[in-house]
């Protein structure tokens, strides 16, 4: 199915996706009956409508188990038990990517999932404080990177940030140890967690006055690695509740970053210096040796460089939304992009997602090695390869889109 948005000027209340889809499916079905020696048209028609129907269920049983699944957060379940129910919701979820193909719909329901797990592990690393867990500030616990864009898959590294409230001396030795109980719980649940973008560490947590201070510092004598940090700033999604001060953050973060020129001259420099994976005559950039030798690294030539430019993109123009889809969509209501450079955005993230997700369904969740990304081009259709190099020359030119955008911006 295409990812194609309808009219130009702006226009984005219909969409030619559903109509092209329609069209397409009714096409192929007169084919089908064209072609049906056996029981002729009526008899495709019934296939067609059973098939249908199949799908329809097997959504509906689908959505239910993962209904179902996330209700057992209800009852505050046992820490021990988190583990199964991360094991067994994304089992589920995969098997829906499987049937249905659709990233939207894993990620929205990743989302979710990762939402009622941080409330979960939350509640359980409070209550191992004791008495002095009866007695911390608000706080808020905030993804970013990946799952920041909400597109979070269990085999990415989980990157956290912790806020709170001005804290008293004795109230941050308690958050200290709330903090390393967070890491360990989300551990325990069977989810790899980044070693340095992490509440753990003390450098990524703090009240909202320490990360402002944290950002006029790191912006104002940058050093390399800690504009990097401050820019993964860029991408933020609150995964418990304490929303107040989380939109606190994210308003702050985000309008101290919109306003720093040359921050925003490293985001872009970096982006543009990330491969699209094509070489020459358009060829695939395999790995030349190792266990990966005659793979393709899927993350770092295409989600990488992609995610890079559609982040550094709403950066500069200010937008607040959160998914990439949601700031293409957000940009092109604001008559910020044209509607063919929109759907060029959202056919290469449909694309490469898709690949991604599918690529992962191979993998237990708990395995979380670097395998799971290495797509090997002879396990991949004609369509498929094809599909693969469209979407990676797309990134090219989305890449150079931003670049010359902010180059613009400059002058």
């Amino acid at each position: 199915m295409d990812f194609l948005l309808s009219g130009k000027k702006g226009a984005v209340t219909s969409w030619r996706a559903t109509e092209a889809f329609a069209a397409d499916y009714r096409q192929a079905l007169l084919d089908q009956a064209a072609s049906d020696r056996s029981g002729g048209a009526e008899a495709a028609f019934a296939r067609s409508l059973e098939m249908l129907g199949k799908s329809a269920d097997t959504h509906v049983a689908l959505a239910k188990e993962l209904s179902n699944l996330l209700e057992q957060f209800a009852d505050s379940p046992p820490a021990e038990h988190l583990k199964e129910l991360t094991v067994h919701y994304y089992d589920v979820l995969y098997r829906h990517m499987g049937a249905f193909h659709s990233a939207p719909a894993f990620y929205q329901k990743s989302m979710e999932f990762m939402r009622m797990l941080s409330i979960a592990i939350m509640a359980h690393s409070t209550e191992q404080l004791g008495e002095p867990g009866r007695h911390l500030p608000e706080m808020a616990l905030v993804a970013v990177g990946p799952a920041g864009r909400c597109e979070y898959s269990p085999f990415c590294q989980l990157q956290l940030l912790l806020v709170h409230e001005e804290a008293t001396a004795s109230q941050r030795q308690t958050i200290n140890r709330l903090c390393h109980n967070l890491h360990a719980g989300f551990e325990a649940a069977g989810l790899a967690v980044d070693p340095v973008a992490t509440p753990r560490n003390p450098e990524w947590r703090g009240s909202i006055a320490e990360w402002r201070q944290r950002c006029d510092d790191g912006l104002r004598n940058p050093t390399p690695d800690g504009l990097i940090n401050i820019l993964r700033l860029a991408d933020q999604f609150p995964l418990n509740c304490g929303r107040e001060i989380a939109q606190g953050l994210k308003e702050m973060t985000a309008s101290a970053l919109s306003e720093n020129r040359p921050a925003q001259a490293n985001l872009i420099e970096r982006m543009e210096s990330l491969s699209n994976g094509l070489g020459m005559m358009g060829r695939l950039k395999l790995e030349r040796s190792g266990v990966s030798r005659g793979l393709f690294r899927l993350l770092d030539h295409g989600l990488l460089p992609l995610s890079a430019a559609l982040s550094a993109l709403a950066l500069i123009k200010k937008s607040r939304a959160v998914s990439s889809p949601d700031r293409i969509l957000a940009l092109l209501e604001r008559r910020e992009m044209d509607v063919d450079v929109a759907e060029k955005m959202l056919r290469t993230w449909h694309t490469l997602h898709e690949l991604r997700l599918r690529s992962e369904q191979a993998f237990s969740i708990v395995d979380h090695t670097e395998h799971t990304l290495l797509l090997n081009p002879a396990q991949l259709s004609v369509e498929e390869r094809h599909s693969l190099k469209a979407a990676l020359a797309s990134v090219a030119d989305i890449q150079r889109h931003v670049g010359i955008i902010f180059a613009r911006m400059e002058g």
